[in-house]
């Protein structure tokens, strides 16, 4: 029976002094410990505490000392008053700053040894909970039904690039306003107990060198938790990072589409986005023209000076297309010598043909490669139109015309231009050599 008659396990009161040494004890502690007031007092208190308890015993100690006002838990062995230890849990009060009576206030209360077995292993539990948490490669938090944050691993806040904070919105900081409304509509709906899909987030770069610098990109997968009527009491998440993922799709992507020697679009690549191009292009609005180039005595330059030339002039040749092409164009390698330019929003065909003239102009010069002097140069076709068009279609017109470009070089005379079907005026480059045929 404890101390007010009411049942339960007996507690006795006591207060000790900054040196740990016993002050005061209450009656109940004969029947706590069967030790009377008087046998205990001006005593220390680590007299009665088994020695290897004593370390935790001390430190807390120490610990509470450091808190006027606070309340700590201690759980050890104390010896009775017929030599047995039994398990004590003692609530202690740090009242030291009190001017009138600055004592440590206490209380214990007898616990058995089923209690300690069980606790001990709910801690030991939890301890490797919280160490495989932290082993997996993934960030793991949990959330109440108010937002805040009750768990979180290690791996998370390496990933968010946040030190631990209180709510989800403080501890979601560096993710991406964009992603933000995203995230928050996600987290609404798991404690609304409603079905959620995986959702990808980015994360700004964190600001500090403790964590992996650059934009990450994450996978955050969300599920509630229910209490044992079923109720929504939570939720736990999963936070991936996928930024290296990511990052290398990119990369297959980037390879799937670029020309390895050049660096412009491949073929493939190259006719899908004219496609594309054609197939968005209203009737009547935003024109659209092609500019087909075939370079000129590459096959020459390849017998004579060997594949490595013939590669260099291409990526010389790659190089001067895409600084004299318009923002927006977009400059493709079909195959060989062959280059396709896609040029969108051309206003007129005349405008389409001044492009084509500055291409030419970049086509045109005396280079040097492995000691060798090189003449580049170009013929070039032109294919605009406004009407809708496919893009099979629209390329021959544009290879043709390249095709009359270079015959008309080849004869030194002019080049014919039509425009669907009907004859259209020369165009011509200032420069002689280069000629256009530019049939819509």
């Amino acid at each position: 029976m404890d101390g007010d008659g009411r049942g339960g396990p007996a507690s006795a009161c006591f207060t000790r002094d900054a040196a740990a040494l016993i002050t005061s004890v209450d009656e109940a502690m004969v029947e706590v410990l069967g030790w009377r007031p008087d046998q205990l007092v001006g005593r220390a208190s680590t007299d009665f505490i088994h020695p290897e308890d004593q370390p935790s015993a001390i430190g807390a100690w120490f610990s509470m000392l450091t808190a006027p006002g606070d309340t700590r838990v201690w759980r050890g062995r104390y010896q009775n008053a017929e030599g047995a230890w039994k398990w004590v849990e003692t609530v202690n009060v740090n009242r030291l700053d009190d001017p009138d009576h600055p004592v440590v206030a206490s209380t214990m209360a007898l616990i058995t040894v089923e209690q300690v077995s069980a606790e001990e292993e709910l801690r030991a539990r939890k301890q490797l909970l919280s160490r495989l948490s932290d082993a997996l490669p993934v960030g793991l938090f949990q959330i109440d039904t108010k937002l805040r944050i009750t768990f979180t691993n290690d791996r998370f806040h390496a990933i968010v690039g946040c030190p631990p904070a209180a709510t989800t919105h403080a501890q979601f900081a560096t993710v991406v306003a964009e992603d933000r409304v995203r995230l928050d509509a996600v987290l609404a709906a798991v404690l609304a107990d409603e079905a959620v899909d995986d959702i990808d987030i980015r994360l700004h770069p964190p600001t500090t060198d403790a964590f992996t610098p650059g934009e990450r990109v994450c996978v955050l997968a969300m599920r509630p938790l229910t209490d044992s009527d079923g109720r929504v009491s939570g939720a736990i998440g999963c936070l991936s990072d996928v930024t290296d993922r990511v990052q290398l799709r990119r990369q297959l992507e980037i390879r799937a589409s670029i020309d390895g020697l050049t660096a412009c679009l491949n073929r493939a690549t190259t006719l899908e986005l004219l496609a594309s191009t054609l197939d968005h292009q209203p009737s009547g609005e935003a024109p659209t023209a092609i500019v087909f180039i075939d370079l000129d005595q590459f096959k020459a330059v390849n017998d004579r000076l060997g594949h490595a030339a013939g590669d260099r002039l291409l990526e010389i040749a790659a190089r001067r297309l895409c600084a004299a092409v318009r923002d927006g164009d977009q400059v493709g390698r079909l195959g060989g010598d062959e280059f396709l330019v896609i040029c969108p929003a051309v206003d007129s065909e005349s405008t389409a043909i001044e492009i084509a003239g500055r291409l030419s102009e970049a086509l045109t010069a005396t280079i040097t490669i492995d000691s060798h002097v090189v003449s580049l140069r170009a013929s070039i076709g032109v294919a605009w139109t406004d009407t809708m068009i496919d893009a099979d279609t629209f390329v021959a017109r544009a290879d043709a015309a390249m095709y009359r470009s270079k015959q008309a070089r080849r004869e030194q005379a002019d080049c014919g231009a039509s425009s669907d079907g009907q004859p259209a005026p020369l165009a011509s480059h200032a420069d002689p050599t280069s000629r256009y045929a530019t049939p819509h």
